[in-house]
């Protein structure tokens, strides 16, 4: 490694496959003293060496924040630039930064190399995968494959075990089901090939597969007919949330590729509950040779002591086998503010510091509302983050009511459709689309047709093998009556959108009129868009305000300018992992506040995870609602003694 003034640190990546284990700490002692000028000019001289790097498989280790958009478009230019007609392929599951890179594809790449350019989420990959393919010999499907996901997954599940009912639903549940699917290990107990069976014959019958399901089948499909991966060029992100399926199909996937770039960090592993991830696998990437390992150390979302806090956070305790990596903020400015750790006597006053912080910001929000609706902006202004999603801990004096109705003042910027729309579109594919099996069973479930009743017409359907639709029943006869008149109302050019939704609402009622009349007027429904419900379902992320409160664990793949996380006390942020803690801090742009609150749920002190953040680079606060102002604390064990303080009242106090 040399330096100089010009060109202060090596390009930080290793071709033969070494780690960077053994020289962390010089590079740390090179990159760390730089100033914010030589910062910037290292980030991008280092993303652009490793983006027209030689190497054809590279691994990069990429913090939060740390420049991998940028990188990866400079990659897929150069590839593009140097084989001639090749097409690559960039995919991860985090739906979010799939949407922005498309839209930074389409600006940056013309129009006559853009085709060449494939972005997607996997589940969207597999399934165009297997729709081209129709399926396997063994499980043919028709064309558009629809996707069985939110509530109709459970649905489904119901109508699979439904052929069984002797067996216990606690024990063949869906997600253990899912779980065999994700970690390729399938339960040997005979009643679970039955299950399996039926749910195979289901999914057939429905023309419809869950996530996990066209992932195993993409991978049968290219084991079959491997000329369907068109792509020689692969670029793989968010790395370290893949689970064995999903690794297995990405080895088949790039088998034979001219080049891959794969991208994650281990330490922002957070679903190996959720979907089986396993952070191991990019691990074991980073240990195989065949692989360059490279490394972006500068992150350019957190502001200075977000960034240092993290990242001697995420360094204590670190596992012997995670992979060592430099985290540091590209722009160096003590004056910007500290990780704000603040204590309030009450869950209702914990809510108070949210609405006097947005109050104070109110024309800073106003403007980031308008880049929202103009597209110009993607990410909310204020993330408030909580270990669990409605946040009942804050019950005392019903404060969790307050804030959700203080929150609901924020509209969501309208990405993907309303459940309301979705349902409208299920009704027109019945009355165009009769053979479509899984959309009629969705609307037997709006009619209300009992599970037990559903159950009867599947399985005479199945037996006769006939669609549901072909079935001489009461039920079905009323449903495929309410469906052609919703598609004649959609269809009518005599009425108004307004007049259109008061007869929906009449006919099949809708939740949210104004908003399905505004979505109606700007899409509204034909027969090319009925199949959009699918690969909407993989696609968006849901709806995002410019304020908006989610688990920690759904913060994934996100950003705002402002991180509040409430909950940061011992016993409510006791289930939430040190690495899904150390995701939710790098969320913040600007500013991070750890709200700890007594009187909430139980706890009475803040968490380990929050003790351990270096006192530097925090501020340590009391918040009084009275006079809407916060006491500053002289230091960590002072805040620690005001919440004992509480609690030894609370403790005296006959109510307790």
């Amino acid at each position: 490694m040399t330096r100089n003034d010009e060109d202060p640190c090596r390009v930080l990546i290793n071709t033969d496959g070494s780690s960077f284990s053994g020289e962390i700490t010089s590079l740390m002692e090179v990159l760390r003293p730089l100033d914010n000028p030589s910062r910037e000019s290292f980030r991008d001289k280092n993303a652009a060496s490793i983006a027209q790097d030689d190497a054809p498989r590279i691994l990069i280790v990429a913090g939060p924040g740390s420049g991998k958009s940028f990188l990866f478009m400079q990659r897929i230019e150069y590839w593009l630039s140097l084989h001639e007609e090749a097409k690559v392929c960039v995919t991860s599951f985090v739906r979010k930064l799939v949407r922005d890179l498309q839209a930074e594809v389409g600006t940056r790449i013309d129009n006559e190399q853009r085709d060449r350019v494939a972005v997607s989420t996997l589940h969207s990959l597999a399934r165009s995968m297997v729709e081209q393919a129709h399926g396997t010999e063994t499980r043919p499907f028709e064309p558009h494959v629809q996707v069985i996901s939110g509530t109709w997954v459970n649905m489904v599940w119901r109508d699979v075990l439904a052929f069984h009912p002797r067996l216990s639903a606690r024990k063949y549940a869906h997600g253990s089901f899912e779980r065999q699917l994700n970690t390729e290990t399938l339960d040997t107990d005979s009643n679970w090939a039955d299950v399996r069976e039926t749910y195979g014959v289901l999914t057939t019958f429905y023309n419809a597969l869950g996530f996990a399901d066209f992932i195993q089948l993409a991978r049968e499909v290219i084991d079959e007919k491997p000329e369907i991966n068109q792509h020689v060029l692969w670029i793989i992100d968010e790395f370290q949330d893949f689970n064995t399926a999903e690794e297995h199909l990405i080895r088949e996937l790039v088998d034979s590729a001219l080049g891959v770039v794969i991208a994650g960090d281990d330490e922002q592993a957070l679903y190996q509950q959720l979907k089986a991830s396993l952070p191991e696998i990019i691990i074991s990437y980073y240990e195989d040779d065949q692989y360059a390992n490279a490394m972006l150390p500068y992150c350019s979302r957190c502001s200075y002591h977000v960034c240092l806090a993290a990242s001697a956070f995420i360094a204590q305790e670190r596992s012997v086998n995670s992979i060592d990596k430099v985290y540091l903020p590209l722009k160096v400015d003590a004056s910007e503010p500290r990780v704000q750790v603040v204590a309030t006597n009450t869950p209702s006053t914990a809510v108070d510091y949210i609405k006097k912080f947005l109050d104070d910001r109110s024309e800073e929000l106003a403007q980031h509302i308008a880049k929202m609706e103009a597209r110009d902006e993607t990410d909310p202004f204020l993330l408030i983050l909580t270990p669990e999603k409605r946040a009942k801990f804050y019950r005392t004096h019903n404060a969790d009511k307050d804030l959700h109705m203080y929150l609901s003042q924020w509209s969501a910027i309208d990405i993907g459709h309303s459940a309301d729309y979705r349902k409208v579109l299920s009704y027109c594919r019945v009355a165009w689309v009769p053979s479509d099996n899984f959309a009629t069973r969705k609307v037997l479930e709006y009619q209300g047709v009992s599970a037990a009743g559903a159950h009867e017409l599947i399985a005479y359907a199945l037996e006769h093998d006939c669609s549901l639709a072909e079935v001489r029943d009461d039920a079905i006869s009323e449903a495929l009556t309410a469906c052609e008149g919703v598609a004649r109302i959609v269809g009518s050019d005599e009425i108004s959108s307004a007049e259109m939704v008061g007869r929906l609402n009449d006919q099949i009622g809708v939740g949210d009129p104004q908003r399905l009349r505004d979505e109606l007027e700007r899409d509204p429904i034909g027969f090319l868009n009925v199949d959009e419900e699918a690969e909407e379902a993989i696609q968006t992320a849901g709806v995002l305000a410019a304020v908006e409160m989610m688990s920690i664990m759904g913060s994934k793949g996100l950003s705002a300018q402002h991180v509040i996380m409430i909950g940061c006390d011992e016993v409510n942020l006791a289930k939430t992992t040190r690495l899904a803690f150390f995701v939710g801090i790098t969320r913040a742009r600007k500013s991070l506040h750890l709200l700890v609150s007594a009187k909430a749920g139980g706890g009475t002190t803040t968490h380990q995870f929050v003790q351990s953040l270096p006192a530097e680079h925090c501020d340590f606060v009391v918040y009084k609602k009275t006079r809407r102002v916060t006491e500053r604390m002289a230091s960590k064990s002072a805040l620690l003694a005001r919440l004992d303080q509480w609690a030894s009242i609370r403790q005296r106090s006959p109510r307790g």
